[in-house]
């Protein structure tokens, strides 16, 4: 699964990248996890950038409090999920940017953490699934995302466990596909395969960034993703 990762570059990086307008609330975040604010290109609104909530909360849900089950949506799996099944239908497909994400291995009975990175490029996107929903009393609005998940490669299954899963990251041609409106529902899920062994690689971070809060103050600075 993937329920940590960062982005770190700046506005200006970004923007170059990928030729939207970006949310002027835009912050690096090197240990991004639930429930907070994430980057991400929708489908439906591909000029620009916006921040939503990592972890999906359905439209149809009581409220806006998080169900852990709703991180990732396996792809393999996702047509028979009444949560996901709607949103690949109707294409709330969106881009989830990143430029690493961490994993733990438990093998040895602690919980080591490790970076992934990619070689071929900085900044990628992970596939993911939007969905919107509205505050009955406030009509206030809460968007929120998922992040797509396939069978691990062996880069990312050798620090964990044989058959683990890792995120869904996009190649830049892929990336356009995602966000097509015409594609199918088939065609999509096509696109949910794992990330060439090849081109990408890991390393051993500090047990620092297992905590998400400490002391009551989020626990975001650059020292997180340092290799040790």
């Amino acid at each position: 699964m993937c329920s940590r990762y960062t982005l770190t570059k700046a506005q200006k990086e970004l923007v170059k990248l990928y030729q939207v307008k970006l949310p002027p609330d835009y912050e690096p975040n090197y240990n991004l996890a639930p429930t907070q604010k994430g980057l991400v290109i929708t489908a439906d609104e591909p000029e620009r950038a916006q921040l939503m909530h990592f972890g999906l909360v359905p439209y149809w849900a009581k409220s806006t409090r998080l169900d852990f089950s709703t991180l990732n949506a396996r792809s393999e799996e996702i047509m028979d999920k009444k949560t996901f099944a709607p949103l690949v239908v109707h294409r709330k497909t969106c881009l989830v940017l990143a430029d690493g994400f961490y994993e733990w291995d438990k093998k040895t009975g602690d919980t080591l953490p490790y970076r992934f990175i990619l070689k071929d490029r900085e900044v990628f996107a992970f596939a993911g699934l939007w969905s919107q929903w509205k505050d009955p009393f406030s009509e206030e609005l809460y968007r929120s995302f998922t992040i797509m998940t396939t069978q691990a490669n062996e880069t990312v299954g050798k620090v964990y466990a044989p058959k683990f899963r890792m995120p869904v990251i996009l190649g830049r041609e892929e990336e356009n596909l995602w966000l097509d409106k015409k594609m199918d529902p088939a065609g999509l899920l096509n696109l949910c395969d794992a990330y060439p062994d090849e081109l990408m690689s890991s390393y051993r971070v500090d047990k620092a960034v297992n905590a998400t809060v400490v002391k009551g103050v989020i626990n975001n600075r650059p020292e997180l993703m340092q290799a040790i």
